[in-house]
């Protein structure tokens, strides 16, 4: 099975050749994200599967292209459920964004990829080895693409995926959004507070099980060892403890060193 940019690497060579723009370059990177997420491109027209080849004829445009996709089990059963994605570049940046193409009402999913961060590492990915292997910041390099593949499978490819299943009534992908309320609720037993703040702010779904109280009265005992009887909206005491903890350590951490100072004071004058 070939690794995330040995995939990457070949849908680049395979279709851009010596064709290469920081564009195109980053239009192939998310496409072969998708196609790696299980989709399969799909034309406007017919809804018949085309490959990648046919991508760089479709560029007629310098700044923006459309693309859609749908599942292999889709087209199998004869359903017309699609995704429609759109990438235009806007000045440095390359906006990706993505939603159900039948469904008004869907999420829009957006991403923005920089291309001065991320063109440059694609580039030399198409390298030969040896000369990919010469290049100053190889690993550095690795490391970006690795992290654009991360941005775009996360934030675009995998809630397009669940969107797609729910609206054509399919499973959704082995996921942590697919688990169990119960057992999604357990895993976050396990995540520290201040990790589990952050949680909350990824999307409305997770805000909203992430907020529940009787988890966050577990953290608060946990962190505090205080139990407040009859309380209710823990999170909200957990933050204005936390808060109150963090100030009384910066202002004991600051005090430390002027004890010293005065005491060191102190035994001068007494020796003197």
């Amino acid at each position: 099975m070939e690794s995330t940019p040995d995939f990457v690497k070949r849908v680049l060579r395979e279709a851009l050749g010596d064709d290469v723009s920081d564009f195109k370059l980053l239009v192939f990177a998310v496409h072969a994200f998708i196609l790696e997420s299980g989709f399969v491109r799909v034309d406007q027209v017919s809804g018949m599967k085309i490959s990648s080849s046919h991508l760089i004829d479709d560029m007629s445009s310098s700044s923006m292209i459309c693309l859609r996709y749908t599942l292999p089990e889709i087209l199998t059963n004869g359903s017309s459920h699609y995704v429609n994605l759109k990438i235009q570049t806007l000045g440095h940046f390359v906006n990706v964004y993505g939603s159900l193409y039948d469904d008004v009402g869907s999420s829009v999913h957006r991403v923005y990829l920089d291309k001065c961060r991320f063109a440059k590492p694609l580039e030399f990915m198409l390298l030969s080895n040896s000369e990919y292997n010469s290049c100053v910041n190889v690993n550095g390099d690795k490391d970006e693409i690795l992290e654009l593949w991360k941005i775009v499978n996360d934030r675009l490819a995998l809630p397009l995926l669940m969107d797609l299943c729910e609206k054509a009534g399919l499973n959704l992908p082995p996921c942590f959004m697919s688990l169990p309320m119960e057992l999604k609720l357990l895993i976050f037993e396990y995540i520290p507070g201040d990790d589990l703040a952050k949680v909350c702010c990824t999307c409305s779904k997770l805000q909203y099980l992430a907020s529940n109280d009787e988890l966050w009265k577990k953290k608060f005992e946990e962190e505090f060892g205080q139990t407040v009887n009859g309380m209710k909206f823990y999170k909200s005491l957990y933050a204005h403890y936390r808060l109150t903890k963090k100030n009384s350590d910066q202002s004991f951490s600051f005090r430390i060193p002027r004890t010293r100072i005065l005491r060191y004071f102190q035994r001068r004058r007494g020796g003197g």
